[in-house]
Protein backbone atom coordinates (compact mmCIF):
# COMPACT_ATOMS: atom_id res chain seq x y z
CA UNK A 1 0.00 0.00 0.00
CA UNK A 2 2.86 2.34 1.23
CA UNK A 3 5.87 2.43 -0.95
CA UNK A 4 8.91 3.75 0.92
CA UNK A 5 11.03 3.93 -1.48
CA UNK A 6 9.31 6.10 -3.91
CA UNK A 7 10.46 9.54 -3.78
CA UNK A 8 7.14 10.92 -2.88
CA UNK A 9 7.26 11.47 1.50
CA UNK A 10 5.86 8.79 3.26
CA UNK A 11 3.04 11.21 4.72
CA UNK A 12 2.62 12.60 1.13
CA UNK A 13 1.30 9.13 0.17
CA UNK A 14 -0.62 7.96 3.61
CA UNK A 15 -2.85 11.00 2.80
CA UNK A 16 -3.67 10.12 -0.53
CA UNK A 17 -4.68 6.96 0.56
CA UNK A 18 -6.78 9.32 3.10
CA UNK A 19 -8.12 11.08 0.49
CA UNK A 20 -9.00 8.58 -1.23
CA UNK A 21 -11.11 7.11 0.84
CA UNK A 22 -13.41 10.25 1.38
CA UNK A 23 -13.84 11.36 -1.74
CA UNK A 24 -14.85 7.42 -3.10
CA UNK A 25 -17.67 7.56 -0.03
CA UNK A 26 -16.04 4.37 1.66
CA UNK A 27 -15.28 7.31 4.07
CA UNK A 28 -18.70 9.70 4.00
CA UNK A 29 -19.76 12.54 5.60
CA UNK A 30 -19.15 12.89 9.60
CA UNK A 31 -17.39 9.47 9.10
CA UNK A 32 -15.19 9.02 12.51
CA UNK A 33 -12.03 8.32 10.97
CA UNK A 34 -9.08 5.36 12.86
CA UNK A 35 -7.39 6.46 15.36
CA UNK A 36 -3.98 7.35 14.32
CA UNK A 37 -2.56 4.50 16.01
CA UNK A 38 -4.55 2.49 13.82
CA UNK A 39 -3.44 3.79 10.83
CA UNK A 40 -0.20 3.83 11.37
CA UNK A 41 -0.33 -0.34 11.88
CA UNK A 42 -2.33 -0.49 8.82
CA UNK A 43 -0.22 1.31 7.02
CA UNK A 44 2.99 0.28 8.45
CA UNK A 45 4.45 3.87 9.37
CA UNK A 46 5.41 5.91 12.21
CA UNK A 47 2.46 7.66 14.45
CA UNK A 48 4.21 11.07 13.34
CA UNK A 49 3.64 10.35 9.30
CA UNK A 50 0.17 9.62 10.36
CA UNK A 51 -0.24 12.48 12.42
CA UNK A 52 1.46 14.96 9.55
CA UNK A 53 -0.97 13.58 6.96
CA UNK A 54 -4.28 13.80 9.35
CA UNK A 55 -3.26 17.43 10.01
CA UNK A 56 -2.85 18.22 6.49
CA UNK A 57 -6.26 17.27 5.63
CA UNK A 58 -7.52 19.13 8.88
CA UNK A 59 -5.56 22.46 7.44
CA UNK A 60 -7.18 21.70 3.66
CA UNK A 61 -10.86 21.22 5.67
CA UNK A 62 -10.73 17.82 4.42
CA UNK A 63 -10.94 16.25 7.99
CA UNK A 64 -11.56 18.06 11.44
CA UNK A 65 -11.11 16.77 14.65
CA UNK A 66 -13.36 16.73 18.20
CA UNK A 67 -11.34 17.26 21.58
CA UNK A 68 -11.47 13.79 22.94
CA UNK A 69 -13.68 12.12 20.23
CA UNK A 70 -11.59 11.59 17.95
CA UNK A 71 -11.01 12.44 13.94
CA UNK A 72 -14.27 13.10 11.71
CA UNK A 73 -14.44 13.94 7.83
CA UNK A 74 -16.14 17.09 7.61
CA UNK A 75 -19.55 17.75 6.72
CA UNK A 76 -19.40 20.93 5.85
CA UNK A 77 -22.74 23.62 5.46
CA UNK A 78 -22.67 25.97 2.29
CA UNK A 79 -22.89 29.53 3.55
CA UNK A 80 -23.02 32.52 1.44
CA UNK A 81 -20.71 35.30 2.59
CA UNK A 82 -23.16 37.76 1.76
CA UNK A 83 -24.81 36.27 4.36
CA UNK A 84 -22.74 37.71 7.21
CA UNK A 85 -23.87 41.75 5.98
CA UNK A 86 -27.38 41.18 4.90
CA UNK A 87 -29.87 42.64 7.33
CA UNK A 88 -32.10 40.52 7.28
CA UNK A 89 -30.47 37.30 6.88
CA UNK A 90 -32.06 34.69 9.00
CA UNK A 91 -34.09 37.06 11.28
CA UNK A 92 -37.78 34.85 10.10
CA UNK A 93 -40.20 35.04 13.12
CA UNK A 94 -39.96 32.61 15.88
CA UNK A 95 -36.30 31.33 14.75
CA UNK A 96 -33.98 31.38 17.47
CA UNK A 97 -30.14 31.41 17.49
CA UNK A 98 -28.77 29.48 19.93
CA UNK A 99 -26.47 31.41 21.62
CA UNK A 100 -24.03 30.96 25.36
CA UNK A 101 -23.34 33.85 26.71
CA UNK A 102 -20.29 33.92 28.83
CA UNK A 103 -19.66 37.77 29.48
CA UNK A 104 -22.15 40.68 29.62
CA UNK A 105 -21.24 44.16 31.13
CA UNK A 106 -20.62 47.51 30.76
CA UNK A 107 -17.19 49.39 31.17
CA UNK A 108 -15.53 52.52 30.34
CA UNK A 109 -13.87 52.19 26.31
CA UNK A 110 -10.55 51.91 26.77
CA UNK A 111 -8.41 53.30 24.02
CA UNK A 112 -8.98 50.44 21.01
CA UNK A 113 -12.42 50.10 21.69
CA UNK A 114 -12.56 54.00 21.44
CA UNK A 115 -10.84 53.89 18.13
CA UNK A 116 -12.97 51.08 16.99
CA UNK A 117 -16.19 52.48 18.15
CA UNK A 118 -15.19 56.10 17.25
CA UNK A 119 -15.97 57.20 20.99
CA UNK A 120 -14.14 58.90 23.57
CA UNK A 121 -12.12 56.66 26.43
CA UNK A 122 -14.61 57.24 29.09
CA UNK A 123 -17.47 56.78 27.06
CA UNK A 124 -20.00 53.68 28.52
CA UNK A 125 -19.59 50.25 26.29
CA UNK A 126 -21.52 47.13 26.21
CA UNK A 127 -18.77 44.25 26.03
CA UNK A 128 -20.15 41.30 25.28
CA UNK A 129 -19.30 37.06 24.23
CA UNK A 130 -20.74 34.38 23.39
CA UNK A 131 -20.47 31.24 22.21
CA UNK A 132 -22.36 30.17 19.11
CA UNK A 133 -24.25 26.54 19.26
CA UNK A 134 -25.19 23.89 17.01
CA UNK A 135 -27.45 21.68 18.86
CA UNK A 136 -25.04 21.28 21.74
CA UNK A 137 -22.20 21.85 20.29
CA UNK A 138 -19.90 25.18 20.51
CA UNK A 139 -19.27 26.25 16.55
CA UNK A 140 -18.50 30.16 17.18
CA UNK A 141 -17.52 32.92 19.38
CA UNK A 142 -18.21 35.89 19.10
CA UNK A 143 -16.87 39.25 20.56
CA UNK A 144 -18.83 42.55 20.76
CA UNK A 145 -18.92 45.68 21.80
CA UNK A 146 -21.48 48.27 21.96
CA UNK A 147 -21.50 51.61 22.82
CA UNK A 148 -24.12 52.44 25.82
CA UNK A 149 -25.26 56.30 24.07
CA UNK A 150 -26.86 53.99 21.08
CA UNK A 151 -28.22 51.95 23.14
CA UNK A 152 -30.15 52.39 26.72
CA UNK A 153 -31.06 50.32 29.54
CA UNK A 154 -29.51 47.26 27.47
CA UNK A 155 -29.98 43.96 28.72
CA UNK A 156 -28.96 40.26 28.88
CA UNK A 157 -31.95 38.71 28.40
CA UNK A 158 -32.65 41.06 24.96
CA UNK A 159 -29.84 39.06 23.39
CA UNK A 160 -30.68 35.83 24.65
CA UNK A 161 -30.27 33.65 20.89
CA UNK A 162 -31.14 36.53 19.13
CA UNK A 163 -28.91 37.70 16.23
CA UNK A 164 -27.78 40.98 17.18
CA UNK A 165 -28.96 42.70 13.75
CA UNK A 166 -32.34 41.48 15.39
CA UNK A 167 -32.00 43.23 18.50
CA UNK A 168 -31.18 47.08 16.83
CA UNK A 169 -34.13 47.14 14.80
CA UNK A 170 -36.28 45.35 16.47
CA UNK A 171 -35.90 46.94 20.16
CA UNK A 172 -34.51 50.19 19.23
CA UNK A 173 -35.91 50.46 15.08
CA UNK A 174 -32.48 51.65 14.60
CA UNK A 175 -32.18 52.19 11.00
CA UNK A 176 -28.79 49.85 9.94
CA UNK A 177 -26.66 51.45 7.31
CA UNK A 178 -23.48 50.08 5.51
CA UNK A 179 -21.74 47.09 6.94
CA UNK A 180 -17.36 46.37 6.52
CA UNK A 181 -16.41 42.85 6.64
CA UNK A 182 -13.40 42.15 7.50
CA UNK A 183 -12.28 38.29 7.37
CA UNK A 184 -8.47 36.31 8.50
CA UNK A 185 -7.53 33.36 9.93
CA UNK A 186 -5.99 32.26 12.95
CA UNK A 187 -4.94 29.06 14.90
CA UNK A 188 -6.59 28.03 18.54
CA UNK A 189 -4.76 28.85 21.66
CA UNK A 190 -5.92 27.08 24.78
CA UNK A 191 -8.79 29.35 25.96
CA UNK A 192 -10.34 29.41 22.36
CA UNK A 193 -9.89 25.63 22.18
CA UNK A 194 -11.19 24.91 25.61
CA UNK A 195 -14.85 26.81 24.90
CA UNK A 196 -15.24 25.47 21.30
CA UNK A 197 -13.98 22.11 22.20
CA UNK A 198 -11.12 21.03 19.55
CA UNK A 199 -7.58 21.02 19.92
CA UNK A 200 -5.29 23.76 20.17
CA UNK A 201 -3.64 24.75 17.13
CA UNK A 202 -6.86 24.41 15.26
CA UNK A 203 -6.82 26.98 12.04
CA UNK A 204 -10.21 29.26 12.78
CA UNK A 205 -11.74 31.64 10.54
CA UNK A 206 -11.81 35.03 11.76
CA UNK A 207 -14.57 37.36 10.58
CA UNK A 208 -14.47 41.02 11.93
CA UNK A 209 -17.64 43.52 11.40
CA UNK A 210 -18.44 46.88 11.67
CA UNK A 211 -21.90 48.32 11.39
CA UNK A 212 -23.10 51.95 11.16
CA UNK A 213 -26.32 53.44 11.35
CA UNK A 214 -27.76 55.61 8.46
CA UNK A 215 -26.20 58.75 9.93
CA UNK A 216 -22.83 57.09 9.55
CA UNK A 217 -22.41 56.26 13.53
CA UNK A 218 -20.60 53.02 14.56
CA UNK A 219 -23.12 51.19 16.37
CA UNK A 220 -21.50 48.09 16.92
CA UNK A 221 -17.92 46.07 16.35
CA UNK A 222 -18.24 42.17 16.33
CA UNK A 223 -15.35 39.65 15.93
CA UNK A 224 -16.37 36.26 15.14
CA UNK A 225 -14.10 33.36 15.21
CA UNK A 226 -15.64 30.30 13.85
CA UNK A 227 -14.66 26.36 13.33
CA UNK A 228 -13.58 25.60 9.66
CA UNK A 229 -15.00 22.29 9.37
CA UNK A 230 -18.43 23.34 9.50
CA UNK A 231 -18.82 25.77 6.69
CA UNK A 232 -17.99 26.12 3.33
CA UNK A 233 -17.85 29.81 2.47
CA UNK A 234 -19.05 30.87 -1.06
CA UNK A 235 -19.96 34.13 -2.98
CA UNK A 236 -22.17 34.11 -6.12
CA UNK A 237 -22.46 36.92 -8.47
CA UNK A 238 -24.20 38.08 -11.80
CA UNK A 239 -21.87 37.91 -14.56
Amino acid sequence: MINKNAPHPLYHQVKDHLEAKIVSGEWPKGFQIPTEKELAERFEVSTITIKRAVLELVHQGVLYRQRGKGTFVTSKKETDLQSLVTLKYGQKEGVKHPHHTKEFHTQEANLLIAKLLEVDEEDKVYKLSRIKMNDSMPIGLEYTYLPVKLLPDLKEEMIQDELLYSVLQNHYSIELGKAKIYFSTLTANEAEAELLQIPVGEQLFVIERFTRTVQGEVIEYSKFIVRQEHYQFYIEVNI
